[in-house]
């Protein structure tokens, strides 16, 4: 059977480079760390790290296991922290992941949670869909709000509704779209245009792509973005004109106009929230959905 203490070691040294490095950071001697390293090598027959006077290096083996035990310290952590909040409902640490859009909720609901709940703390991450599809695989967070489709077809993965999106142009006052109310798709291929594009798998930008493709118009993309701030600063520099899917009444950026687009209005995605689906027996966990879908 694993234990986790060698693990946590080996982890430490695999961090920080050396046993002597590790041993100061642990607040142990060495002597223990390096009996630990053996014991695992010994009992799988493999070597983790290459010896020299330069160093530890790690093997191969060295490397898979330093993933594979991360995930499974991380995951002890866990399980420690929900048993621990289990009928409390108001202790533990909240990981929420977020893409741009969904900031806003975010934030209304950790003050409204802060309110309820002084003694929660929140670790927050922003992202892509598909980033933070992966860290809430890894389980390196609770729940995230992100756009549909996604990327998995995991069957343990709840999913909850909670705004649909729409489009807007984001351009500067001076911009030649400033004197329309609404934005065709024929006049925005005449802009240079930065778009929001996901790191991986598919979305609103291909999604946007197929439109001008159907409507016979070949757009002049400047650049895409995976990010709303760097869509703005490049607006803002006069570089081209944003065209991004936003939450209703969410669309006001201090000195730029945002101004709608109502041929790509079915192409606008949902921002949803997704965990998995055991966190609904985590009291904590189900007052933090809760305030997300009330």
């Amino acid at each position: 059977m694993i234990k986790l203490k060698p693990l946590s070691y080996f982890k430490a040294v695999f961090e920080h480079g050396s046993i002597s490095a590790a041993s100061e950071v642990l607040f142990i001697a060495q002597p223990p760390l390096s009996k630990a390293l053996h014991q695992l090598e010994d009992e799988w027959g493999v070597k983790l790290f290459d010896r020299s006077s330069r160093g530890m290096a790690p093997t191969e083996e060295g490397m898979y296991l330093y993933r594979r035990a991360s995930d499974l310290l991380q995951l002890a952590t866990e399980i420690d922290e929900e048993m621990q909040a289990f009928g409390e409902g108001s202790r533990g640490v909240v990981r929420i992941g977020t893409v741009s859009m969904g900031i806003p909720k975010v934030a209304a609901v950790v003050k409204l949670l802060k309110s309820e709940h002084p003694q929660l703390t929140f670790s927050l991450h922003q992202g892509d869909t598909g980033y933070l599809e992966e860290l809430l695989e890894r389980r390196r967070i609770d729940l995230a709000l992100v756009h549909l489709p996604l990327t998995t077809s995991d069957e343990e993965l709840s999913i909850q509704p909670l705004a649909r999106s729409c489009f807007r142009v984001m351009c500067l006052p001076e911009s030649s779209l400033a004197q329309h109310k609404t934005v065709t798709l024929e006049q925005l291929a005449d802009c240079p245009l930065i778009l929001m594009r996901r790191k991986s798998g598919f979305g609103v930008y291909d999604n946007v792509m197929q439109f001008f493709s159907k409507a016979g118009l070949k757009p002049q993309v400047l650049a895409d973005a995976s990010d709303v701030p760097m869509m703005k600063y490049l607006v803002e520099q006069g570089m081209g004109v944003g065209l991004l899917p936003v939450l209703s009444g969410e669309s006001e950026w201090d000195n730029l106009l945002t101004l709608p687009v109502p041929e790509l209005e079915s192409v606008a995605d949902d921002l949803v929230l997704i965990y998995r689906s055991h966190h609904e027996f985590s009291t904590m966990l189900r007052t933090v959905i809760k305030a997300f879908t009330p």
